[in-house]
């Protein structure tokens, strides 16, 4: 199967934003572990512990909303809203357009009948 242009930069894409995230998820982790191992020894870095356990948690949160979105398809057809918002944009202004064209009633017309 040959692979078109924009599905090779979609491709790389994705494998970059992999990489990157993995590399960023491998050195926190790394971190992690390391202030896991100074609270024992009652070192100064042991302080962390609480706002870590906060972030860790915090992360948590954000990246099971992530994968709840992905499933959910919110990431399919990103570009559809754009141009939704245009035709309606359009559609505001023809009708705007009408509207001036049209002779209103002015106030006394519109009450007398």
């Amino acid at each position: 199967m040959k692979r078109g242009k924009k599905e090779w930069a979609v491709l790389i894409l994705g494998i970059w934003v992999v990489l990157g995230v993995a590399s960023s998820a491998l050195t926190f982790m790394n971190k992690v572990i390391e202030i896991v191992q100074t609270v024992p020894n009652g070192e100064v870095a042991g302080f962390a512990v609480i706002q870590v356990g906060s972030y860790l948690l915090a992360a948590l949160g954000f990246f099971c909303l992530f994968i709840w979105s992905f499933l959910r398809g919110d990431f399919k057809e990103m570009e559809k809203a754009k141009y939704q918002l245009l035709e309606i944009e359009e559609k505001l202004e023809r009708d705007e357009a009408f509207t001036r064209e049209k002779p209103t009633r002015s106030l006394r017309e519109w009450k007398s009948g």
